[in-house]
Order: structure tokens, then C-alpha cells, then sequence
């Protein structure tokens, strides 16, 4: 939760919390491997001006975990660069104390195409 509180553009940290063959699962698909979850952070982050979670509630049930959390982020391309907020929750599986199993719920239309002017609600 530290590391995503505070996100890092660099995602130097990614392999300290991630297991090598993790499976990150979100709206837009399926990532396996860590290498494949390494690309898909750098060019989801590569133009953002930044984003962070606030993560105001956790459940940690045996060997998973269920974050409740607010996206903070702001995109050159979406509202002029305004400060953006987008709700959601990852569901996590963990083993050899790094994160091997990730599903992030969130609302596609709400983090991008509601915020495209000529797609709009």
C-alpha cells in the first residue's frame, strides 16, 4: 500500500512487490510476468503528470488481501491536465511475500472516456 500511496513514475520498486510471475488483471486485460506488468506501468504512466491511491480501507483475509481505494492522477490530455479522481479496488493474492495474483475493479468510462470532450457521458 506504501508504494502506491506514494506511486513512482520510475517503478523502480516494482519487482520488491511484485512475484515474477505475477498476473495482473484490470478493464483493459491480462498482464503475466513481471516483465510484461513492468511495460504495462511504464506506458500507463509514461505521460501522466502524476498518480497516487489513497487507500482508505483493507481486508486481510489469509494469503489475499482487498484494497478499497481512490486514484489521484492528472493527464495532460484529460480536462487540460486537471486533477483527476477515479474509485476502484484490487483484489490480491500473495506468495513468497510478494504480490502474485492482481484484479483491479474500476470504471473505464470514469478514469478515461467520460473525460474525452467529444465522447463525453
Amino acid at each position: 500500500m506504501a508504494f502506491y500511496q506514494t506511486l513512482d513514475l520510475s517503478q523502480q520498486q516494482l519487482a520488491e512487490i511484485y512475484h515474477d510471475d505475477v498476473c495482473l488483471a484490470d478493464p483493459v486485460g491480462e498482464h503475466n510476468s513481471l516483465p510484461v506488468v513492468e511495460n504495462y506501468f511504464a506506458s500507463l504512466l509514461k505521460n501522466l503528470h502524476y498518480c497516487r491511491f489513497e487507500v482508505p480501507e483493507s481486508h486481510l483475509p489469509d494469503g489475499a488481501a482487498l484494497l478499497i481505494w481512490q486514484m489521484i492522477y492528472a493527464h495532460p490530455a484529460l480536462q487540460r491536465g486537471a486533477k483527476q479522481q477515479l474509485s476502484g479496488s484490487s483484489y490480491l493474492q500473495f506468495r513468497d511475500d510478494k504480490i502474485s495474483f492482481q484484479r483491479d475493479y474500476y470504471d473505464m468510462g470514469a478514469m478515461l472516456y467520460e473525460k474525452i470532450p467529444v465522447l463525453g457521458r
